[in-house]
């Protein structure tokens, strides 16, 4: 998640309208635990179901007829399939909506990781299921499901509840069920997954409680119900007059993008123009050529690499080995996702900062 978009919906707990994704799976949802209710003899029927997805179906959230028709349409067809193939079942609910808090020790320190579980269910060999009803419109890998830490979550929320549910050659079954697809793609966690999830959980209290919450652009800034408040696009917000010079800023803009433009065009044409000049030199087998404004002189650079190995050989025996050795900053970064937490710790607090700077980048409206 955006830190930025962390710090708006859970710290600042800023409310926002709800979007139509959400409308649309918090209606599902709801359908779903009415057609489960334990303490109906039978699940209801289909026309029950149906009838109460229509009367809370609210059409003013979508904007356009069609998408709203589409979106209703996908509502129906997925209660039907789910009705049709889940009235006769071996499993037992155990719980819907479960609330869960599962403690995390962090030294002596103890973190609570809350959440909310769909559905429970006791399957008929005696262990556990964990269900988690998805209306998103792509289905993943089962690559994805088997490293998804949602369901670590889920885990540890279960067990933190129901110690008794983690039986000896028993895992928890742990489900994602895509209700557009009618498809369920299911997963477990072995004790080891179990500990690289705390870890990795730990890293990201630790990544939190340090961060500025500074935004990250992504490809889903353009639904995030919390622009208004983001610094990437508070601007577009801005009314002309609640802020200084901003008709100014606009002319700024305009000028930038042009230069920019000329800018991108004349590197183009330089490299177009550097290809005809190598390629003339190559013909005639020369390396200056002469114009009325001057002459243009190619030279040829070389750049070499060395077997490090053996440079180590020669210069350790002389003490100069160390003068020499520097971080791969990129390879250094991905070598620290890999350590435990705790290593990750002690080298997080070796850091200092260097320099802060900003850096222009532009992307020119199509």
């Amino acid at each position: 998640m955006c830190p930025a978009k962390y710090k708006f919906q859970y710290i600042e707990r800023i409310r926002t309208p709800k979007s139509k994704d959400a409308f649309f799976g918090t209606l599902i949802h709801e359908c779903l635990n009415v057609f489960h209710n334990p303490s109906q003899p039978t699940p209801p029927l289909e026309e029950d179901i149906l009838k109460y997805f229509t009367e809370k179906w609210d059409s003013e959230i979508y904007q356009d007829e069609q998408e709203e028709a589409f979106a209703f349409h996908q509502g129906v067809e997925i209660l039907k399939n789910y009705c049709s193939q889940n009235r006769k079942t071996d499993s037992i609910i155990v719980s819907l909506e479960t609330l869960f808090a599962a403690p995390l020790l962090d030294g002596e320190e103890t973190h609570y990781i809350t959440g909310r579980i769909d559905r429970v269910d006791k399957l008929a060999d005696g262990s556990f299921e964990v269900i988690d009803y998805k209306t998103t419109k792509k289905m993943p890998s089962q690559e994805y499901v088997d490293g998804n830490l949602q369901l670590s979550v889920y885990h540890l929320g279960v067990i933190s509840r129901w110690p008794s549910f983690q039986k000896e050659n028993q895992p928890i079954k742990l489900s994602l069920h895509f209700l557009r697809h009618n498809e369920k793609l299911s997963t477990q966690r072995s004790d080891k997954q179990v500990g690289e999830s705390k870890e990795k959980i730990l890293s990201l209290i630790s990544q939190i409680r340090e961060s500025a919450f500074e935004p990250i652009s992504n490809p889903l800034c353009d639904w995030c119900a919390f622009q208004r408040y983001c610094p990437l696009f508070r601007h577009k917000f801005i009314k002309e007059e609640e802020t200084i010079d901003n008709a100014k800023i606009k002319e700024v803009i305009a000028e930038y993008f042009d230069i920019k433009f000329k800018q991108n065009q004349s590197n183009r044409r330089l490299g177009e123009l550097k290809l005809a000049i190598n390629q003339y030199c190559d013909a005639n087998k020369i390396d200056r050529v002469f114009g009325e404004d001057g002459q243009i002189t190619r030279s040829t650079q070389k750049r070499f690499s060395y077997s490090f190995s053996k440079v180590r050989e020669i210069l350790e025996p002389m003490k100069k080995w160390n003068e020499i050795l520097t971080i791969d900053m990129p390879k250094f970064r991905k070598l620290i996702e890999t350590l435990p937490y705790h290593l990750k710790k002690e080298i997080d607090q070796t850091k200092t900062l260097e320099r802060e700077f900003k850096v222009i980048s532009a992307v020119k409206k199509k």
